[in-house]
């Protein structure tokens, strides 16, 4: 439980629900949680967010209300850039966005990230209807590998101590930080007709990869090899991917329940193989979690029934979700999912690299912008994927483990949790070369790193201290 902490908030009323969110979001990792007061019971101890602080007993910890915090949140427009501060600490050179010359505005500044504001300030998106890391604002000041908002508490941190506060950081079953595994399990069967043709066809009569001819004889060859190679490639990595992370701790595996378009691949989850690997991942204390069809991120049937699916098949409602695609809407994916019955997501990943799309290494509670609140669904903020590391990055192998490694270590520092994703395709080196040499060398670099090793379930409910 959270030890309790004075808080006053002199701000307008429409600002209150998100300075209250964001205080609570910088205290809670810190073992503290607010209670809000006004500023006659604040007495010689807590801490004091507005514009007005003098007469406040010295010992108050003053959080500078920047002039501009309250009107900028008024309306989804663009931050100016041109305003940004930048503040040299904890190895990190980051940017405060609202500030004064009475100090920072970390509790505006962290609003904005956690809130995913910039997300809902622009209608850029690319072809899959995702929000572009170009256009973000980590892309514009080159923060993408640093977690803003937690080094925004390490201020905080500061000052609680310097009042004689004391702190007692989170841990994850009683280790300093975290890793969590997840695999997205997007095909469970490897030579579909769509690949065979594309192999014979596409690849091979025509051409399509523009290679010579020794190098297409080279392919057709090894695709005849892995075709009638005993046993399924996916599913062999899927049972690879297993037995190696239960050496170290569990996993979240996202099943798909349904297929309602092109970009999903249909698999019928009662099929012998997977009804046998779902007993052998449940008996491990693996979580299972959905990865909903194409368009289930803006459609409130299709992840319902696709939630049902999944729990007839697997004995109890999964609590954890992650969009195909990445696919996210603020204004109606993270309320969709909260009306299916989801506690957890963990979609907030860029698209196109590793990196913090929320500014953050730790669990936070999603606020609703809209509706201007508070949402019971926890994100756990995806930092690195596969596909992303080898296929929009173009990393080789060792480039792919240098970058996840260095992301990682961002976690370890700051006591937060790396969460990773990886598809069931490893060891299949024809499409995917030095992807299950990438997945052995971070699970085992976190594991001598001393992260504890675990579902996003497992890991949220160890940190918060109760189960989810």
């Amino acid at each position: 439980m959270n030890s309790a902490i004075p808080v006053c908030l002199e701000v307008g009323h429409q600002y209150r629900p998100k300075a209250e969110y964001s205080i609570r979001m910088l205290l809670g990792p810190l073992g503290l949680g607010p209670i809000f007061q006004s500023r006659s019971k604040l007495g010689g101890r807590g801490i004091y967010y507005g514009d007005a602080p003098s007469g406040l007993d010295p010992k108050i910890i003053v959080l500078p209300l920047a002039p501009n915090s309250e009107d900028f949140f008024d309306d989804f427009a663009p931050l100016n850039v041109a305003s940004v501060t930048w503040q040299d600490n904890f190895g990190c050179n980051f940017p405060v966005l609202f500030s004064s010359k009475t100090g920072d505005d970390l509790v505006a500044s962290t609003f904005y990230w956690l809130s995913g504001w910039q997300e809902n300030a622009t209608i850029a998106r690319d072809p899959h209807g995702r929000f572009p890391h170009k256009e973000s604002l980590q892309a514009m000041l080159n923060v993408t590998h640093i977690p803003v908002v937690d080094c925004y508490r390490e201020v905080l941190q500061g000052k609680l101590v310097a009042a004689g506060i004391q702190v007692s950081s989170k841990t994850w079953a009683g280790k300093k930080w975290a890793f969590c595994p997840t695999i997205d399990v997007d095909y469970l069967q490897h030579w579909r007709l769509g690949m065979i043709l594309r192999e014979k066809v596409h690849y091979f009569l025509l051409n399509h990869r523009k290679v010579n001819g020794m190098e297409r004889w080279r392919r057709l060859f090894q695709f005849i090899q892995s075709y009638f190679t005993p046993g399924d490639a996916f599913q062999t990595a899927l049972y690879r991917m297993h037995r190696l992370i239960r050496r170290y701790g569990s996993a979240t595996v996202f099943l798909k329940a349904a297929a309602h378009g092109p970009n999903d691949v249909d698999y019928r989850l009662d099929q012998k193989f997977l009804q046998k690997m779902l007993r052998d991942l449940q008996s491990d204390d693996f979580e299972i979690g959905l990865h909903p069809s194409y368009h289930a991120y803006a459609h409130p049937g299709y992840l319902r029934s696709e939630r049902r699916t999944l729990t007839n098949q697997i004995g109890t409602p999964p609590v954890s979700v992650r969009q195909h695609f990445l696919r996210y809407d603020p204004r109606i994916t993270p309320r969709l999912q909260a009306e299916a019955g989801f506690l957890i997501d963990s979609s907030l990943g860029f698209s196109e690299c590793a990196g913090f799309r929320n500014g953050t290494c730790m669990p936070f509670l999603k606020f609703d912008c809209n509706r201007n609140e508070v949402m019971d669904l926890w994100e756990m903020p995806l930092l690195l994927m596969d596909g992303v590391l080898f296929n929009r990055q173009n990393y080789g192998v060792e480039e792919a483990i240098h970058e996840s490694t260095e992301i990682l270590r961002m976690c370890q520092k700051f006591g937060g949790v790396g969460v990773a994703l990886w598809h069931n395709v490893i060891g299949e080196e024809m499409d995917y070369p030095g992807w299950g040499k990438h997945f052995e060398a971070i699970v085992q670099w976190c594991s001598e790193q001393g992260a504890y090793i675990g579902s996003l379930r497992n890991a949220l409910s160890s940190w918060r201290g109760y189960p989810v």
